[in-house]
């Protein structure tokens, strides 16, 4: 009886196993996507090519444009702000407020039409920027936005003699400003880095010029109209964001 049941347990424990090993393996679950809060403040830097188109004007006659672009570089600091679910817009939507200077190393000489002896000269010195911004996350880490705001430009402008490059005129230092608008992406590497890209254009006023010669004389009068662009590459350090991440809708 005892030999019985010693090999009734045996064959049982052999169908069990047989059993379990037909049976399909469950896969471990997969890892839970990682969440980024947005919301929160930044500071940064950036460099990047700025460029700026100007047209001079005469008694309402364009005497010449010309284009000149170069190097720009400097910094920034905003804050964003991540919906929540139920919220105006979902957790979908970043919305925020950002500051810009930078300074700009580009110049440009361009010989007058209307004045052939004359050479106008061109130089931009900084620009910056005080812009909202909108945006729309495709994934947790992915930020697709467009921005506008103000933007002010500070440039030089001069009037050379074209047979010495000596100034005919007293030099002008202005800064313009106009409305800004532009589009770009920023990716968040982790909590407390990210990395952007964005194209920005400013419409600048038109300004009328007096130019004075050097040394006395009559004054010249002049209108001149400028379109400034910038495309800037950027790295911020992120700070103050909040403790309970929003997961958003991919």
């Amino acid at each position: 009886m005892r030999s019985f049941i010693t090999i009734a347990c045996g064959l049982t424990a052999l169908a069990t196993s047989a059993v379990a090993a037909d049976l399909p393996v469950k896969a471990p679950p997969p890892p839970a996507a990682p969440t980024y809060s947005w919301t929160g403040c930044y500071i940064g830097g950036n460099v990047g090519w700025a460029g700026t188109e100007t047209k001079f004007r005469f008694s309402g006659v364009e005497d010449t444009r010309r284009s000149s672009d170069g190097f720009a570089g400097g910094g920034q600091i905003g804050c964003d702000y991540q919906f929540g679910q139920g919220q105006l817009l979902g957790p979908n939507w970043v919305i925020g407020i950002q500051g810009m200077i930078d300074a700009a190393d580009f110049d440009h000489d361009e010989r007058s039409v209307l004045f052939p002896a004359d050479i106008f000269h061109h130089k931009a010195h900084w620009f910056g920027t005080v812009t909202g911004r909108l945006g729309y996350l495709f994934t947790p880490s992915l930020l697709i936005y467009g921005k506008g705001g103000w933007g002010t430009v500070e440039e030089r402008f001069g009037i050379r003699s074209f047979a010495t490059g000596l100034p005919l005129f007293n030099d002008i230092k202005k800064s313009s400003s106009g409305a800004d608008a532009g589009v770009g992406f920023e990716w968040m590497i982790n909590p407390a880095w990210s990395l952007w890209v964005e194209w920005d254009h400013i419409f600048l006023q038109d300004k009328d010029f007096s130019f004075t010669p050097v040394g006395g004389g009559a004054v010249l009068a002049a209108n001149v109209q400028r379109d400034f662009d910038k495309v800037l590459v950027g790295i911020n350090w992120r700070f103050g964001g909040s403790s309970a991440p929003v997961r958003a809708s991919y």
